[in-house]
């Protein structure tokens, strides 16, 4: 089993590159200690995952199986083990607790109050003098949360009568079940299970259901339940099947309409509807109380497209008002408003090929056309015609394919001769991606927003991001409306912090280009559990494209230093040279 040290590595060196050092100070151990365990965790995660350098005294988890990697952190967390004998008993004791766990008294008693912060969302955990520790539920929510452990780990409570066989025998005739259509066969499995294991609490007060295809399937699987709580297990069934079938289009649609705020940009089509539609009947029909994801699961997404993730937050907190249900995999939900930007921007971008040899141009085009998403390649013979197009479009590039000598006053020119490689076309891609922004890094994070704020230690986060937006605000660099929307953008959680820079940032309906402002900070303080030793303030037009882009860079460019770098970042220059 893995001890609490090893989780943590694991959690700390899933986001970013880490140093040796640091861990070693973060977890209060040697550096020769943190060696032992990234040796013993690479064993023991064998084909799921590997901890590996990265250079320079760095260490970053890799994740080859994501679903296995997952099961087996599950496997060896004692709090799911501790929590399904907590939901199974009525009331239990902490020494019956660490006598079924073959755990130290000690070790529960550390873990419990962990355990009731960790769920405090889903569920009371509370203590009876005299008796013990109980979870405090209603009989629906007490099969649900146990269902979702055994979701996890089928096995994770030895059940009477249930192994391998007889579950693969329940796996097969669940499948066969045609009642419930919008419930997963894992998931009745889980909630039959869940149901057999609290057989002896369950209490049927209303009338019977119609039971005879849920006792053939539990039959078959030596499975034995009487009428009642079969009764039970059908009715629960029953009403989550009728919350899916409320989850129609026109639901969505309404929520969508509520959800939308000014600045944020419109969006909504019948691709989105239908993709938030089946979302949401995957999460009322199966509801997960207890996340199967990790904190920082959606770290990559908030990072890339964080006007999609903004969304996505207003929308689930909008639904969390009406609905009382869990989202499984809320990240989804930003990538369904990611790809529906997408959708809505999806212009081409012209690439103008400058090339004299009309085989290789009309191969080349192919090729680019072929690799390189939403790009549209323009042939020209001459530099003359170069100059004229360039006159009623604005390239993204030019590529120089030709004997022809071009200066920089064309813009961004890349030379690639005669026929492009896989490099050549590797190159275009990178070039597309963030050459304009290079180029344009003052426009972008323009000198005058740049300033220093004396920050006190125990000056909060609310209040620095006020002063900062009334400071940038009184001098005319950005709208009241803007300092207004990050200031209640940052007091909505799930803040933008990319490598120790934070990222307030808001979506503007000013026609000026994407403007971001650097300062730094008297002293740090940490934001959402993450130290921040700068600050980035963002004001971007949503209808934009090129501009969204501008975020993806800011998290490939900043992720790709170390912390101690990003540190001694000092003023103004010492930001635009790391970004260029």
């Amino acid at each position: 089993m893995l001890n609490e040290r090893q989780f943590a590595l694991l959690d700390k060196l899933e986001s970013q590159p880490v140093l040796l050092s640091v861990l070693a100070r973060q977890t209060g151990v040697s550096a020769r200690t943190i060696l032992r365990d990234i040796d013993y965790l690479n064993f023991t995660l064998s084909g799921k995952a590997r901890i590996q350098a990265a250079g320079n005294a760095l260490y970053q988890l890799e994740i080859i199986d994501r679903k296995r990697y997952f099961t087996f952190l599950q496997r060896h967390d004692n709090d799911d083990r501790m929590l399904a004998l907590l939901l199974i008993h009525p009331v239990i004791s902490r020494a019956q607790l660490a006598d079924a766990l073959n755990l130290p008294d000690t070790w529960v008693a550390e873990r419990l109050p962990r355990l009731k912060k960790r769920h405090t969302h889903a569920f009371s955990l509370r203590s009876r003098p005299g008796a013990g520790h109980y979870v405090a539920v209603d009989q629906d929510k007490r099969i649900i949360l146990l269902a979702n452990l055994f979701r996890k780990d089928p096995f994770i409570y030895p059940l009477a009568g249930i192994n391998t066989v007889s579950f693969a025998t329940l796996q097969v005739h669940s499948g066969q079940l045609t009642t419930w259509p919008d419930i997963a066969a894992d998931y009745l499995v889980s909630t039959i299970l869940a149901v057999y294991a609290l057989r002896q609490q369950l209490v049927d007060t209303s009338p019977p259901n119609e039971t005879e295809s849920l006792k053939h399937c539990t039959e078959s699987a030596d499975i034995w339940l009487s009428p009642a709580i079969l009764s039970v297990l059908s009715k629960r069934l029953d009403r989550l099947q009728q919350h899916a079938n409320e989850m129609t289009p026109e639901y969505v649609t309404e929520l969508l309409a509520a959800s939308t705020t000014a600045g944020q940009p419109q969006i909504v089509d019948p691709q989105l509807v239908e993709d938030l539609t089946g979302h949401l009947m995957r999460c009322v029909a199966m509801p997960h109380w207890l996340s199967e994801n990790r904190k920082g699961s959606m770290n990559n997404l908030k990072v890339a497209w964080p006007v999609a993730f903004d969304m996505s937050v207003k929308f689930i907190n909008h639904l969390r008002k009406t609905m009382n249900f869990p989202l499984i995999d809320s990240d989804l939900t930003g990538i369904y408003f990611a790809c529906a930007l997408e959708r809505h921007h999806h212009e081409s971008t012209p690439v103008i090929l400058l090339a004299d040899q009309n085989a290789i141009a009309t191969i080349n085009k192919m090729a680019i056309e072929r690799e390189v998403v939403n790009c549209r390649v323009i042939i020209v013979r001459t530099p003359d015609a170069l100059s004229a197009i360039s006159e009623e479009l604005t390239p993204g590039l030019i590529i120089n394919n030709s004997h022809y000598a071009l200066d920089d006053s064309q813009g961004h020119v890349l030379t690639i001769r005669n026929i492009i490689s896989a490099a050549g076309i590797d190159q275009i891609k990178d070039y597309l991606a963030s050459a304009f922004i290079r180029q344009k890094l003052e426009l972008f994070f323009p000198a005058e927003g740049y300033f220093h704020y004396r920050n006190a230690p125990g000056e909060s986060w609310a209040q620095i991001v006020t002063a900062i937006t009334a400071h940038l605000s009184n001098h005319t660099l950005m709208t009241a409306t803007e300092a207004l929307r990050i200031c209640q953008r940052e007091q909505e959680g799930e803040n933008l912090i990319v490598n120790r820079i934070a990222i307030p940032h808001c979506w503007s309906e000013q026609p000026q280009p994407f403007r971001g402002y650097f300062i730094t900070l008297e002293t740090s303080l940490f934001v959402n559990g993450e130290e921040i030793r700068h600050v980035l303030m963002a004001c971007a037009s949503a209808a934009n494209r090129q501009e969204l882009k501008i975020f993806s860079f800011l998290a490939s460019v900043l992720s790709s230093h170390s912390p101690e770098m990003i540190e001694k970042l000092e003023h103004y220059g010492g930001f635009i040279a790391l970004l260029r």
